[in-house]
């Protein structure tokens, strides 16, 4: 685990947690047991060592070297407070991989009996059901085109075929695994000679598979994410749009100076919910499409932004199968094709809606037929859809969404993540307990074990906070100098610089049209913010050009252009319900085609400031942002103080 300052992310070694202390997880690999190493012994041929074949050709004796030192000569080049770091693999330090062409590999049937690729999330499943009923000798995988082991397989076949029956569809998909030749042999002394600066160029390759065999367990269980990991069964914490928030860990291997450590972190990231079509839709476009629909503009907007990557299900037949979105249709009661007569409809001339087909097929009454249909499609059969209702989609579970959040999310997601050192400590020690390593199967196969009743120290040293200089509310001449408390300092003086405004604008833009209560509280706003801004030195010289707009982006576009010819400096933007492309629609217009200033702000913040009497404060952090949009100077850090060195007592 490593962890830096308020992350919670470092090496150490001892003890309860102490702040600015940052903390890891040592890898304490130990030699075999004499029995497993004997045990292993009597399955080898007599000339075999820790290699990986798959076609069971013998590798060239060249990677038949054991090159392991003991362990006690590894011993002294560590600290003397850590017990010594030996090989992560037995005495036999060679691992070897097996990799497979791009026509090789785990291949999934099509119907023609023709093989195509197997979907990356498949390919783990499958070589795990192989390897268990062939009873391989240990092997890892890196769902890619690797297997790696550190003996030899001698006795395994070219090829393996395997039936897979999907626990909810409950439809069979016939694979088959291909296994080619040895490729590689890699020694894992080159770990510690780069850790005791004996060659100077890192070994990428055996900290790799090395980091693959630590996963094995875990990928099997979890939901992966490159090096990061979340358990299925918890449930998100939702976002407001469609997606929740999942609880995680990060898990790496590094290597250092006193060696092998193992990097762990709490981690957060969002995924999709499993909600119906329906709901999702209402979630993500925040109205009702049931009362509302969903227009054009609407229906690109999820098509490009969100939906097309998105797997969904459908439940309605007597098993699930999975689909990809290509567009939308006519509604179910409109969108009409030739009537299905004995599991045909050639030369019928008599149509029926999906509606009517669902109601006689399925004796399904569709609550929502006025809503569109989707046009769905089963890779990698692209010519080849069909138009379903929304409402018997569902989205599948733990895709995730790399869609940026929104300020609102950011501050909630924040809440929820951002926790003290003790905590950090805490929530790390209770994934390491989880993960149970010296439990794990393929690290006691190959005499591995964690040193994980600790995390690592390393020293470190309090830094003194810089003193930010800021004009005097009183003169708007001298300086007055603010002091920092732990990352946070009152704004109660002028700004350094600032800039007076002649001419500006306020725009009301809003998902649905606002009603008479919004509209007072974006005029009780306007009214207070000049006022409330002037005190840290920013100036308005007139009242503003007051609109209030639809959410379009062409109606944004041209309000923009229109306060621009007339010499507008500045439009402060109230969003009131509207989603993140209005939002970059404005800057797009603002930033990039007219060049003019915009200050965007939230309405339920604005109402809910007003409302507690907090518009001030709120206003504390919107001023600062707007004052360097307008080329001004927030505050200076005062030199002296943050040049001069710290003196070296401080170490701790």
């Amino acid at each position: 685990m490593s962890a830096s300052g308020s992350r919670g992310r470092g090496r150490g070694n001892i003890g309860p947690p102490e702040p600015y202390r940052s903390q890891s997880i040592a890898i304490i690999p130990e030699k075999f047991h004499q029995g497993n190493k004997e045990n292993r012994m009597m399955n080898r041929p007599p000339s075999s060592s820790s290699t990986t074949t798959s076609s069971g050709r013998k590798p060239s004796t060249d990677h038949c070297k054991s090159t392991s030192r003991s362990s006690t000569n590894r011993a002294k080049s560590t600290h003397s407070h850590r017990n010594s770091i030996r090989s992560a693999v037995p005495d036999t330090s060679i691992i070897s991989i097996a990799q497979r062409p791009d026509q090789g590999g785990t291949e999934a049937a099509n119907r023609d009996n023709t093989w195509r690729p197997a979907k990356k999330d498949d390919r783990f499943l499958i070589l795990r059901k192989i390897i268990e009923r062939e009873h391989f000798p240990l092997v890892w995988y890196d769902e890619g085109k690797s297997l790696y082991s550190i003996e030899l397989l001698v006795d395994l076949k070219d090829q393996y075929e395997i039936i897979i029956k999907d626990k909810k569809s409950d439809r069979e998909q016939k694979y088959r695994l291909l296994i080619i030749n040895l490729v590689k042999s890699y020694d894992i002394q080159v770990l510690w000679d780069f850790i005791e600066n004996k060659i100077a160029i890192r070994p990428r390759d055996p900290i790799r598979i090395l980091e693959t065999l630590l996963k094995q367990t875990t990928r099997a269980t979890m939901v992966c994410v490159k090096n990061q990991f979340y358990d299925r069964r918890q449930d998100l914490d939702d976002l407001g749009d469609g997606r929740g928030l999942a609880h995680g860990f990060y898990q790496a291997m590094f290597l250092t100076k006193i060696g092998a450590t193992l990097n762990i972190n709490s981690t957060f990231t969002c995924f999709y919910q499993p909600f119906n079509l329906v709901d999702f839709l209402c979630e993500y476009l925040q109205h009702n499409i049931i009362r509302d629909g969903i227009d054009e503009r609407e229906q690109q907007l999820l098509l490009r932004k969100v939906l097309k990557p998105i797997w969904l299900e459908t439940h309605h037949t007597e098993s699930v199968r999975k689909y990809r979105i290509r567009g939308f249709g006519a509604s179910a009661r409109q969108h009409t094709f030739p009537r299905i007569v004995d599991g045909t409809n050639e030369d019928n001339q008599e149509r029926q809606s999906v509606y009517e087909y669902f109601l006689e097929k399925y004796q399904i009454t569709l609550k929502y037929p006025n809503l569109p249909t989707v046009e769905l499609y089963t890779p990698p059969n692209k010519t080849q859809f069909h138009y379903l209702p929304m409402e018997c989609c569902t989205i599948q579970a733990w895709q995730r969404s790399i869609k940026p959040l929104t300020t609102d999310q950011r501050a909630r997601v924040t809440k929820k993540t951002v926790v003290n050192p003790t905590q950090r400590y805490q929530s790390i020690m209770d994934i390491i307990q989880i993960r149970n390593f010296n439990q794990d199967k393929y690290l006691n196969e190959i005499g591995m074990s964690i040193d994980d009743q600790q995390m690592l120290t390393v020293p470190a040293r309090f830094i003194p906070p810089p003193e930010i200089k800021y004009k005097s509310g009183r003169d708007g001449q001298s300086d007055i100098v603010e002091r920092i408390n732990i990352g946070k300092w009152n704004l109660r003086n002028r700004f350094q610089k600032t800039r007076t405004i002649d001419r500006w604008a306020c725009v009301l833009i809003s998902s649905q049209k606002p009603n008479p209560n919004q509209l007072s509280i974006a005029k009780q706003f306007i009214d207070q913010f000049p006022y409330i801004i002037k005190q840290y030195g920013i100036c308005f010289q007139t009242n503003p050009i007051m609109f209030s707009d639809p959410a379009n982006p062409q109606v944004i576009h041209d309000r923009l252009r229109e306060l621009k010819e007339k010499n507008c400096e500045v439009v402060l933007i109230i969003l009131n319900g509207v989603g993140e492309d209005i939002y970059k629609s404005i800057k797009y217009s603002g930033n990039q085609k007219l060049g003019i200033v915009t200050q965007c702000t939230d309405f339920v913040a604005i109402a809910k400031n007003i409302r507690n009497k907090k518009l001030d404060m709120y206003l504390q952090n919107l001023v600062q942002k707007f004052n360097a949009k307008l080329g001004g100077v927030n505050g200076m850090v005062s030199l002296a103080r943050a040049l001069t060195s710290s003196s070296t007592k401080d170490d701790i």
